[in-house]
């Protein structure tokens, strides 16, 4: 028997069919073009939690024990731009709005952890189906970011800079489809250096971000070497901002980009502050707007509780004899006449002045040279940062000392002379007491064998420049008596002192360099 073939009519039928089967797919796929390719647009990382300044370290690290939260606001100007001869020819996203929230908390004075998740609020841009690619995504979180920071050095320390190792590392977690993320994860080592001149601070980091590489259009989107360059103002309750930053691509088909961003941030107190800053990108690479704005507050939820004020000091009878700004004699106040009386005439004392420069003998820095009083009575051509007073020797330098260590530091060599120069110049000074203090971050009893020790450094560094032994004696205090609050950091820095007291000789006690702390 021969087969029976099908009538056309028939095959016209089931091709009907099977083409009916097949159009909701064929139709699905036509509504579903291919996303833009996944990476994370954004290049700037924004650092609100740092001591040093608002996009980086500067190599500084929050105090120990100290939590620091801050929420910031973030907007982008065309961050994503499709170029044509150098041109931009179409706004991908032509404006994004992000909030930040980042923690930081230092659980040691070596080091510092924190945490940042940007979330995407609202972006727009141009229409992708055009380009036959899915629209882009316009809201979702970011890419949340891990951050570590060791120090490795400071000036607080004697150090000539600040110096910290940082690691940021991103999660995997950013929105693909929102330019928030390409799913894989991230790492960006870098170093950071600050150094403070007087009301300035000026700080370099550079490291390497290491990521995917992402081909975007004709360019491409992958590792790079992010550095900056910033100048940050660090006294008064307002202090401004200035930044490069600049990326050097290291992959294949990567553009240069650039930003300079300038700023300011308010300190209501120590624990909350207010910021904003802003500036223009240099370069059409992608995630490099036209300008960005910031803005934010940072605070701290857990302040340091402060420690026992400092015991008031008392006065000296009222001499203020050879301070900065004063006379070469002591100011006192006139006797108080009864009614009716006339007031006691003043006793007139003869003061010893070899060099008849108008400064006492008894607080002339340089008794046997003429100078003028506000240079201590030394010539003009030696300044001094010694101050000698009827019972101390104020000094206007801080004493550096060797990280943790006791030597004193060659950059504190000049002071340790002009000390040593005004006790040999003033023999009837028979016994000082160099006492050595601490802040309150560590143990107390460590400071204060910390503390005895650099005193008895400083008491040895005294006797190599010719005072005798048997003058001086070394007192560590540790924590124990404070200048200031050790709740701010600039109040722990002066509480990190060495203080040079007179004995007078009715109560003098034998002593010298070598003794323990009483």
């Amino acid at each position: 028997m021969r087969p029976i073939s099908p009538s056309p009519w028939s095959r016209r039928r089931r091709a009907g069919a099977v083409l009916a089967l097949l159009m909701p797919g064929m139709a699905a796929l036509a509504a579903e073009p291919p996303p833009l390719p996944a990476f994370d647009l954004e290049r700037l990382t924004v650092t609100p939690t740092s001591r040093g300044a608002l996009l980086g370290s500067a190599g500084l690290l929050l105090e120990p024990g100290a939590l620091r939260l801050a929420v910031v606001t973030h907007y982008q100007h065309q961050p994503l731009v499709m170029v044509r001869d150098g041109r931009r020819v179409g706004e991908v996203v032509r404006e994004r709005a992000l909030l930040h929230l980042a923690a930081a908390v230092a659980p040691h004075p070596r080091l510092e952890v924190g945490a940042s998740v940007p979330v995407l609020m609202t972006q727009g841009g141009m229409s992708l189906t055009g380009l036959g690619l899915g629209e882009l995504r316009r809201s979702g979180m970011g890419t949340p970011m891990l951050r570590a920071r060791v120090g490795l050095v400071r000036e607080a320390d004697g150090a000539l800079v600040d110096l910290a190792a940082e690691v940021d590392t991103g999660l995997p977690l950013g929105r693909r489809d929102a330019l928030l993320g390409d799913g894989n994860w991230s790492v960006t080592p870098r170093l950071a250096v600050g150094k403070t001149f007087q009301r300035m601070r000026v700080s370099l980091e550079a490291g390497a971000r290491v990521r995917e590489r992402v081909q975007v259009g004709s360019h491409s989107v992958g590792a790079e070497v992010p550095f900056a360059l910033g100048v940050t103002n660090v006294d008064g309750t307002l202090r401004g901002e200035l930044s490069f930053r600049a990326a050097a691509p290291l992959t294949g088909g990567g553009l240069w980009s650039g930003e300079v961003l300038a700023g300011a941030r308010y300190l209501f107190s120590e624990h909350f502050e207010v910021f904003a800053l802003g500036g223009p990108g240099v370069g059409v690479a992608p995630g490099v707007p036209i300008f960005r704005l910031l803005a934010g507050v940072g605070f701290d939820p857990l302040p340091l509780l402060p420690s026992k004020a400092a015991p008031p000091m008392l006065e000296s009878g009222g001499v203020r004899e050879g301070l900065p700004g004063d006379g070469p004699l002591a100011m006192v106040e006139p006797p108080v006449a009864e009614d009716g009386e006339a007031p006691p005439e003043r006793e007139v004392e003869s003061v010893l002045d070899q060099d008849a420069d108008s400064v006492a003998d008894g607080v002339d820095n340089c008794p046997r040279e003429p100078g003028p009083p506000g240079n201590q009575g030394c010539p003009e051509s030696e300044r001094q940062v010694v101050y000698l007073t009827e019972k101390t020797l104020e000094i206007t330098e801080r004493i550096f000392f060797a990280f943790d260590r006791t030597e004193v530091l060659p950059r504190s060599y000049p002071l340790m002379e002009q000390v040593a120069k005004v006790l040999r110049e003033h023999p009837e000074l028979e016994r000082v007491v160099v006492e050595g203090h601490t802040d309150n971050i560590g143990g107390a009893e460590y400071n204060r064998r910390l503390s005895q020790a650099r005193a008895e450094s400083v008491c040895r560094e005294l006797e190599r420049r010719g005072v005798e032994a048997k003058r001086l004696r070394a007192v560590g205090r540790g924590p124990d008596a404070p200048a200031d609050t050790n709740a701010t950091a600039a109040g722990r820095e002066r509480n990190r002192r060495v203080e040079f007291h007179i004995v007078p000789v009715a109560t003098a006690m034998p002593g010298s360099a070598r003794e323990a702390t009483p």
